[in-house]
């Protein structure tokens, strides 16, 4: 059974959505910040009965990251580089798509 790990990222996603309460499976590891966060955030980690499965939230799925965010990356490449590199859009796509 694979791992997902709960950080304080996907618990700021959560609150922010209006989420008071995540159900944690053994499938499922919250971080130390992830806990933190919960507790700062006013999120109750609900410990389910051992073999049964997190059911799957949004902030897991994937994301086609925005227009805006491409565009992000690859200014902040360019001014740290001081230029655009050959095949920068290309390159950018292959990490974002996990390749």
């Amino acid at each position: 059974m694979a791992k997902k790990f709960l950080t304080a990222r996907d618990i700021d996603y959560h609150a922010d959505q209006g989420v008071t309460e995540i159900q944690v499976g053994d499938d499922l590891v919250v971080t130390d910040l992830g806990q933190e966060r919960a507790r700062e955030r006013g999120v109750r980690l609900i410990r389910l009965p051992a073999g049964e499965k997190s059911p799957d939230h949004p902030a897991w799925e994937e994301t086609t990251p925005s227009a805006e965010v491409i565009q992000q990356v690859r200014s902040a490449v360019i001014a740290r580089l001081g230029g655009t590199p050959e095949g920068l859009d290309q390159i950018i796509q292959k990490i974002l798509n996990g390749k």
